[in-house]
């Protein structure tokens, strides 16, 4: 038996026609991806000797070592030791089986999902803008108006459901 709130639910997401609302979940599943994949490389591999791996990803990629950014990767990945590989792969596969339910969730058009996504994403408002000051970039600055964007559509699709007009 279904009740009165998943009915109501689901006639919502039948009439929703948003266009970004699927943008924003295949964003968040690829995004899951590449989390679960790094933090399961970590985790598997948390003995390797992450400075080669650096170096040799950086110069098939084509980046310069020499830049700031780069550079700072290939230094903090000399000094990984196997238990911070360990716990950098846990918390990439934690963020990405997150990412992942909101993905999900996002593209079934379920209000839950804009719920946690709202939440887990401005709950990153804070450590993004504290990385933003250490080492202010455009990257950084992009990504943080995105997640703003994000943060305040999904709040205005929410606050529309509740108060229709």
């Amino acid at each position: 038996m279904v009740d009165a709130s998943e009915q109501s639910s689901r006639r919502d997401s039948d009439r929703d026609r948003s266009r970004l609302l699927p943008v924003l979940a295949v964003e968040r599943v690829i995004r899951a991806v590449l989390l679960i994949g790094v933090g399961l490389i970590l985790w598997t591999h948390s003995h390797a000797d992450w400075t080669d791996v650096a170096r040799g990803l950086v110069g098939r990629v084509g980046l310069d070592p020499s830049r700031n950014e780069t550079g700072r990767l290939v230094v903090h990945l000399a000094g990984l030791g196997p238990r911070q590989a360990q716990r950098y792969g846990a918390i990439a596969l934690g963020y990405g089986v997150l990412e992942a339910v909101e993905g999900y969730g996002l593209l079934r058009r379920r209000r839950w999902a804009e719920y946690l996504t709202v939440v887990a994403t401005a709950l990153l408002f804070i450590p993004e803008v504290q990385e933003l000051h250490k080492h202010p970039t455009g990257l950084k600055v992009a990504a943080l108006l995105v997640n703003v964007v994000i943060v305040v559509y999904l709040v205005i699709r929410l606050v529309r459901r509740r108060h229709p007009v």
